[in-house]
């Protein structure tokens, strides 16, 4: 638990220095940060989503698609292994297929992204 205050703590001033005149931001790109934060979250949600996704509300599914949508946009290895999971599995393809004219922006580039067409052999 330490680990995530002094976290929060270097967030929080890393932020605050954007206003003020330490210029800690000129030395450390936002980018950096970033990153690893998508990736942190990513993971807890997808992991989060999928414990409670036997429950009533579909929450849990809501919650896995969006921390995979994060993980996707940020590591190429989870992208291709989903590329691979959807060749392996031509079901799930149809029914992405057939739900993507439904489903919000960010998840339609998900299902475009995961495309295992775009899988090289």
């Amino acid at each position: 638990m330490p680990k995530l205050g002094l976290l929060i703590f270097l967030i929080v001033f890393i932020y605050d220095t954007r206003k003020g005149d330490l210029g800690l931001l000129s030395v450390m790109d936002w980018k950096f940060i970033k990153r690893p934060l998508k990736l942190i979250l990513g993971w807890i949600m997808l992991i989060g989503g999928i414990i409670t996704a036997p429950l009533p509300l579909p929450i849990g599914q809501f919650i896995a698609l969006v921390g995979l949508s994060l993980l996707i946009s940020e590591s190429i290895w989870v992208k291709i292994k989903m590329q691979k999971m959807r060749r392996r599995m031509p079901i799930i393809g149809r029914q992405l297929t057939r739900m993507h004219p439904y489903l919000p922006k960010f998840l339609k580039k998900v299902v475009d992204d995961t495309d295992p067409a775009h899988l090289a052999e």
